[in-house]
């Protein structure tokens, strides 16, 4: 009499993945994962097969961490439900890096487009060249305005500053996931702030610009904003995953003369801010110092664009709406400042279909790739959404995306470059304060303490520590702070001298003064920010 099979899977040789019987796989019950959209015959016997061996409780074979560190991330990730094991190997650093260097290839950029196009459906889009067009993520997080990406992703990770007031969010495209940065729709410094009785008067700034790095050496993204007015200017960074809230840096910055339309370009180790005179302010991300660096010689003021090209930092500059020629500099020599003119587009010799096609508020150059016949060619982007490329010999320029005739739709053309490369990408963008805040039983500890004491005591207590900062200020503890230090108070007024910025006086103060009488305002004991 036959013998039953066993239905607990039999591995002749443990420390291989194969050979497994088909009927061995067939007996493993189908793992609980979520529904790829991109099944085949292989990706189902390759899930049934890591099944098999998760079940084992065995490290992450050879064979296995290669394949996955191939895979698009979205799909690496679901790998890492199988087992606590395999959770903690495919969110290791060294698989992340891995699978960075093994899913991107060189010389196939791939493009979010973050436009909003007459075919609008919430979505922000992915295209390579010769692929359709395909839904990224949601953009449910942009409340208002239009998303502007920085032109190049930084580890991984992609930099939105969303227009009108909108705010700034760090994005993984690959995984969908988002974080939206604190204090970044209308910054507190960017507010005009009259001084208390006792307090100097706040500095006010009236432009910034923002800038997403990453330090080597703590293997930790930075988001790094610098002020500006007249007189001076102040930098503040924000680690990402850390209990802390904007900080100042380590040094002072010079005076910079930054605009919000120009993100900082990151490359070498350096953020690099573009001034309104072109001169560039570049920022250390590990020891948080500042430095100089020169434009290239001959520069005109023509709308200058700072981005990165063929792992050189890229100078362009050219008025994007006129037929004038368009010059493209690399830095070919970063520690002596030597730039290299790469070409010069002369746009008057394009045909005149293609000189009305691409005619636009905004050009700048992605990355560089090669067409069909092997040559090698710039890519660009337009504010309308359209990518074309540019050789070096003939400037001829090749159509190589157009918005229309794809679920995009037809888009209006725009100041803002609406698209950016991007990569695959493993790696988490961050908890947010409100997390981790409560995800630390030190700080939900203090903060069912301090949530009892008046606003300006908490305000002050502020100045404690970097973790103590960011904990009042999430949002969590203030919704809390106004319930708990409101109890059993009774209520105060007071008396609002300029509605315009905020300047009021308590009742008393105001009556023993002798004011006249203005308009007033009852209000409760709240936190008040320093």
């Amino acid at each position: 009499m036959a013998k039953k099979p066993c239905h607990k899977p039999i591995i002749t040789h443990p420390e291989h993945l194969f050979p497994i019987s088909f009927l061995q796989i067939h007996l493993i019950p189908p793992p609980r994962l979520p529904p790829s959209p991109h099944a085949t015959a292989a990706g189902l016997l390759l899930v049934f097969a890591a099944t098999a061996w998760s079940r084992l409780r065995q490290p992450l074979p050879e064979i296995l961490t290669e394949i996955f560190a191939r895979l698009p991330a979205k799909s690496a990730a679901r790998f890492r439900c199988l087992s606590h094991e395999w959770f903690a190997t495919l969110s290791s650093d060294y698989f992340v890096d891995l699978h960075v260097r093994r899913s991107n290839r060189p010389g196939r950029p791939r493009l979010l487009l973050a436009q909003v196009g007459s075919l609008y459906d919430g979505y922000i889009y992915s295209w390579k060249p010769g692929g359709p067009v395909e839904r990224l993520m949601p953009d449910d997080f942009a409340s208002n305005g239009l998303l502007v990406p920085n032109t190049k992703p930084c580890h991984g990770l992609v930099l939105m500053r969303c227009t009108d007031h909108g705010g700034y969010f760090v994005c993984n495209p690959c995984t969908g996931a988002v974080l939206a940065l604190p204090d970044s729709k209308l910054p507190l410094k960017m507010t005009l702030r009259i001084a208390t009785r006792g307090q100097p008067e706040a500095p006010f700034f009236f432009e910034v610009a923002y800038g997403l790095g990453y330090c080597s050496i703590t293997r930790q993204h930075k988001v790094v904003r610098l002020f500006r007015n007249i007189e001076v200017s102040s930098c503040e960074v924000f680690e990402l995953d850390t209990p802390a809230y904007w900080r100042p840096t380590a040094e002072q910055p010079p005076l910079c003369h930054v605009k919000e339309q120009k993100l900082a370009v990151f490359f070498n180790g350096y953020l690099h801010f573009l001034s309104t005179d072109a001169s560039i302010t570049t920022f250390n991300t590990c020891s948080e110092t500042f430095g100089p660096l020169p434009p290239p010689t001959g520069f005109v003021n023509a709308s200058p664009v700072l981005t990165e090209l063929d792992g050189y930092l890229c100078f362009c500059y050219g008025e994007p709406d006129t037929d004038d020629p368009y010059h493209v500099f690399l830095l070919r020599d970063y520690m002596k400042g030597r730039w290299e003119k790469l070409c010069c587009i002369d746009r008057m010799a394009w045909p005149e279909s293609e000189r009305m096609l691409l005619r636009s508020l905004c050009i700048a150059p992605l990355a560089m790739y090669h067409s069909d016949d092997g040559q090698r060619k710039i890519m660009f982007g337009t504010g309308s959404c359209k990518v074309f490329g540019v050789d070096f010999d003939s400037n001829t320029p090749e159509i190589l995306f157009t918005p229309d005739g794809t679920i995009i739709g037809s888009c209006e053309d725009d100041s803002n470059l609406p698209l950016c490369l991007f990569e695959e990408y493993l790696g988490p963008v961050g908890r947010t304060i409100d997390e981790m805040v409560l995800s630390s039983p030190i700080t939900k500890a203090w903060s069912d303490i301090l949530k009892w004491l008046p606003g300006r005591s908490v305000s002050e207590l502020s100045l404690v520590c970097r973790e103590w900062r960011a904990m009042i200020m999430a949002d969590c503890f203030i919704h809390s702070h106004v319930i708990h230090a409101n109890l059993n108070k009774s209520p105060r007024i007071m008396v609002v001298l300029d509605p315009r910025f905020g300047h009021y006086m308590d009742l008393k103060d105001f009556v023993d003064a002798g004011v006249p009488h203005l308009v007033i305002l009852y209000v409760t004991p709240s936190l008040v920010t320093a």
